[in-house]
């Protein structure tokens, strides 16, 4: 495989954002809207998205503020996001600007609709001022400016082609490409890896030395004497998770449009090689082959899917911590292949303080599955969903996500929003 396409996949796939990404998207529309409808008072704003993207921003809180749900988001891109900093739209949020978008949504200027299944991630903002009015759509990614309209006219349009889903193109090749580029690539040009370990272990110290969420990465280390390798990977990845989900504000490197895969894909990563006494160059090509395999792996559980995506995330990292014990291609795959007969089931509900728990519990489970095929051991194809290969355990997996778990993400957006529904009447 090309090397260029790689270094591509890290450029497009590895992408900075404050905050959970689906509250972050819906303000960053927010705020594309509101740019061009003009400066004049909000008379009205309009969100429509999708279920994954109401299902993501309901119980995560987002960064400096104690606010959660999808129209405090909007309301809060629309007063202070800045539209240039993308996933950063709310980067130095004052205490009176999160006041104005909680007044906006008291006086009821925010109305909220769910929109469509197609595509599965797709934002429109549209914002009324007595001036004029403007409207963003984002979909496909949580970056993707798909268009901008002003006063009713449109002034954007992506030129894309979106027939078809991009992320079904997002990587070609197979786990061997993946692996082959990982060992040989030249370690300077893999700044975008730098980055991701400079931000990250950032969050992950800040979560182990403040009280943050459920206290899940501080709670393993407190509770063992001595630390094992697992102990110890897992304490750093939840607490970084534990961190992001309560609010804190460091801006992480994600992965494939989540952040909380960025976490697993690299801190996990990271933290192998702290237990393991790895050399610089190791860590950036293991951390690297962690994120790429992440990436490809999503592909078959969607962008936004019912199903986890801390599994892919740590199926990349158990790859990546296999080649830190000095494992070849043949034990990456046997290591993909535990992760896959482990946590494929483990659904999605949504972005919360409980996600960092989903995370280290596959933080364990990687591992578990690269030790076991350090030991030459693989769960085998007459085993349930699996595959004869990475490619076709992949495959399975897509059949399961987009067609078995179909009504998955529905279901769980209702019974999330019947909570809060009580939660209202009880209050």
């Amino acid at each position: 495989m090309n090397e260029r396409y790689f270094l591509n996949q890290l450029e497009d796939e590895l992408v900075i954002a404050l905050g959970c990404t689906e509250p972050i998207a819906v303000a960053y529309a927010a705020a594309l809207a509101r740019k061009e409808s003009g400066c004049d008072e909000i008379e009205s704003m309009r969100v429509s998205a999708s279920v994954n993207i109401y299902k993501n921003a309901m119980g995560v809180t987002i960064p400096g503020t104690q606010e959660k749900g999808v129209a405090m988001a909007a309301a809060l891109g629309a007063v202070a996001g800045d539209a240039e900093r993308a996933l950063e739209v709310l980067e130095g949020l004052q205490e009176e600007e999160v006041e104005a978008a909680r007044t906006l949504i008291k006086e009821e200027k925010v109305q909220l609709e769910v929109s469509g299944h197609d595509p599965l991630l797709n934002i429109k903002v549209t914002i009324e001022t007595a001036g004029g009015s403007g409207s963003a759509v984002i979909a496909y990614k949580h970056d993707l400016i798909l268009e901008l309209g002003r006063d009713g006219e449109l002034v954007y349009q992506n030129d894309m082609q979106v027939s078809q889903d991009p992320e079904d193109a997002l990587v070609e090749g197979d786990i061997a490409n993946i692996w082959q580029f990982a060992q040989t690539v030249d370690p300077s040009h893999l700044g975008k890896i730098e980055d991701a370990l400079d931000l990250n272990m950032k969050i992950a110290d800040a979560g182990l030395e403040e009280k943050y969420g459920l206290e899940v990465g501080t709670s393993i280390r407190e509770q063992m004497d001595k630390l094992s390798l697992s102990d110890y990977c897992a304490s750093r990845t939840a607490a970084a998770t534990d961190a992001r989900m309560a609010g804190a504000i460091y801006p992480v490197m994600g992965n494939s449009g989540s952040g909380n895969q960025g976490l697993t894909a690299t801190v996990s990563v990271v933290a192998a090689a702290e237990y393991l006494g790895s050399e610089r160059e190791a860590l950036l090509r293991a951390v690297t082959l962690s994120h790429l395999l992440a990436i490809h792996v999503k592909k078959a559980f969607g962008r936004l899917s019912p199903l986890c995506g801390a599994v892919p995330a740590s199926i990349g990292a158990a790859g990546g911590i296999v080649m830190l014990m000095g494992g070849g291609l043949e034990e990456v795959i046997a290591a993909a292949q535990n992760m896959f007969g482990t946590l494929t089931g483990m659904i999605c509900d949504g972005a919360k303080a409980g996600c960092a728990l989903k995370v280290s519990i596959c933080i364990y489970a990687a591992v578990q599955a690269a030790v076991v095929a350090m030991q030459g051991h693989s769960i085998m194809m007459t085993d349930g969903m699996i595959g004869s290969d990475v490619e076709e355990s992949m495959r399975n997996v897509s059949h399961i996500s987009k067609e078995g778990m179909a009504e998955m993400d529905s279901t769980l957006l209702k019974i999330m929003m019947n909570k809060q529904a009580k939660d209202l009447e009880t209050n």
